[in-house]
């Protein structure tokens, strides 16, 4: 009997309501459709695909496929960076299908913030999720791209514009529906008691509502695939904030800015995002470009290179400005340093730079409107669509498929000036030289803000009131990605200019040399990497740092996956 007879004998008793079995020689259109993963470099044929529709059909899968011997991938969303969601090969099963959110409200007196929770199937990306919760003025920490899908961003750590109010995706997680090797099905947390229903297909569920119970801790930030399939996470949403405001400051927004040496503005960003700093300033993250050199020699710590500063504010317009304008006071005492300068020429860029500074904010940020009921009608509108992607008027962060890789860094909390230098240098490299103006590749770093108010509420609880999370960089100050994209859509998401694409073949493996350079480029006081950026030459100990015996642990104790079929090369096992 061939695979396809095979699932689809397996599939008869829920002819009803049946999954979609997909072949490259049946429904091919389809098939291709559901193997293609964000990152175009890598293009994979799974054996077969089955689009699931419900819990009780993955649990008859993963019983048929440890039965069987059958390896198998798993895709909710299809950004993982490497790809390791689909493979040539396996059987694929793919979560478009099952992409419900859903709003519910606890048996408790008041609707206070812990009266809510919000019910998420796999396969919903924010899209869907935050037009969902915006109706009811919650949210949850999610990420700027808007096809990213829950599952993968949740277990990966869940990094987004929300994370120093909020916290990370992952540590919003209370409940989870998860299919455990042998078909199992477990309900985790508070999806215990949301989930009453005697048996899945005849097999007795499992349920354990502790909040702190391992598998539980292995989801929130452990890596994805290792310890199960998850077919419903739980959340515990956040009040919207009445007034918000994202913003955007870029190295040209006026002339002063140029000025400011890459190694400078990054630790300006610091301060902005520092412990105790501007609780209003919910999320920030800052794009560093890379720049091309002729010769090694060129490569200098005092470097200028082009950035950009996103920033999601909850607060009032007022408090918005005077943390711009102290922010303002903070780069010209940057830019006095310069030994050169006399009091005189110190004096006018002072006031240049506010004057500058003021205007800016009139023009830009001056409009932001209070959040209720009339305003939201059409959706709660903040810009969190190209937050970190647009460059030399290509929009990097549309929602468009497009060859890349990534790597990440991890500061820890004694980073300071030696990182800094050592960061700037590792963005100038004669591997990128001629890349600007003779391909369409864009080469540069990002820089996420952890650090902020929910941190430091964090580490005045007690151990038993925290959030049990396997997610090991919660005391780190921000994330490091570095990013080469290419052959990106233009405007419009048009295809990209054919005479660009043919031009950026000389240049591209030259731009993945330069992100193996970062790797393993010498910068001090930096340790570990972030798993969501997946680099798969970095070792796995090094994504899950302090948490990675306890995970694999809970993998081989509680996983029941005798035959070790929950894998990929990024996987704790």
């Amino acid at each position: 009997m061939s695979l396809i007879d095979d699932l689809k004998h397996l599939f008869e008793p829920f002819a009803a309501n049946p999954p979609n079995i997909l072949s490259p020689d049946e429904c091919r259109d389809q098939y291709d459709k559901s193997r293609k993963v964000f990152n175009r470099r890598f293009d994979f044929m799974p054996s077969a695909i089955v689009q699931v529709k419900n819990t009780a059909q993955v649990a008859a899968l993963i019983e048929h496929a440890t039965k069987h011997d059958i390896e198998i991938a798993v895709k909710s969303g299809g950004h993982d960076h490497e790809g390791e969601c689909v493979a040539t090969g396996k059987l694929l099963i793919d979560f478009n299908l099952m992409n419900n959110v859903n709003v519910y409200q606890a048996q408790l007196p008041s609707s206070t913030e812990q009266a809510f929770g919000v019910r998420i199937q796999p396969g919903a990306i924010f899209e869907k999720i935050k037009a969902e919760l915006d109706t009811y003025h919650l949210g949850i920490p999610h990420g700027t791209c808007q096809s990213v899908a829950i599952a993968g961003y949740t277990m990966g750590g869940g990094w987004g514009p929300w994370t120093r109010k909020y916290g990370m995706g992952c540590e919003r997680l209370i409940g989870a529906t998860i299919v455990l090797g042998d078909g199992t099905v477990k309900y985790l947390g508070v999806s215990a008691e949301l989930n009453q229903e005697p048996s899945l297909s005849g097999c007795e569920p499992q349920r354990d509502p502790d909040q702190n119970n391992s598998i539980l801790w292995a989801l929130r930030g452990g890596g994805g695939l290792s310890y199960g399939i998850v077919t419903e996470l739980v959340f515990k949403p956040f009040k919207l904030p009445k007034i918000a405001q994202s913003f955007v400051i870029k190295s040209d927004s006026f002339p002063a800015l140029e000025k400011i040496k890459a190694v400078d503005i990054i630790a300006a960003w610091e301060q902005l995002t520092a412990p105790g700093q501007n609780p209003n300033l919910i999320g920030t993250n800052l794009k560093v470009n890379a720049k091309g050199v002729k010769c090694v020699s060129e490569i200098s710590e005092n470097a200028l290179l082009s950035w950009q500063l996103n920033g999601h504010f909850g607060g009032t317009k007022t408090e918005l400005q005077t943390m711009m304008t102290q922010w303002a006071y903070y780069l010209v005492s940057l830019i006095n340093q310069d030994p050169y300068l006399t009091d005189t020429e110190k004096q006018q860029q002072t006031n240049d730079v506010i004057h500058e500074f003021n205007e800016f904010y009139q023009r830009t940020c001056a409009h932001a409107v209070e959040f209720n009921a009339a305003t939201n009608s059409t959706g709660y509108s903040l810009d969190f669509d190209s937050w970190d992607r647009e460059l030399g008027g290509i929009q990097l962060e549309t929602d468009e498929p497009a060859p890349h890789k990534i790597t990440s860094r991890m500061p820890t909390s004694k980073w300071g000036s030696a990182g800094r230098q050592a960061l700037v240098k590792s963005l100038q490299s004669t591997l990128l030289d001629g890349d600007a103006t003779d391909s369409n590749i864009a080469a540069y770093i990002t820089l996420g803000a952890i650090s902020g108010q929910y941190y430091s509420d964090k580490q005045q609880l007690s151990e038993q009131d925290k959030v049990s999370c396997a997610f090991p960089y919660q005391d780190r100050p921000f994330t490091i990605q570095y990013q080469a994209w290419w052959d990106q859509p233009e405007q419009g998401n048009e295809p990209a200019d054919v005479a660009k694409l043919i031009s950026t073949r000389f240049y591209e493996n030259r731009a993945q040399d330069w992100i193996e350079s970062c790797r393993s480029f010498d910068i001090p006081d930096t340790r570990g990497a972030f798993i969501s950026f997946k680099d798969a030459a970095v070792k796995t100990e090094d994504y899950f740092d302090d948490s990675y015996e306890s995970l694999i642990g809970v993998k081989l104790d509680q996983s029941q996956d005798s035959k070790c079929l929950f894998r990929s090369r990024k996987t704790i096992i």
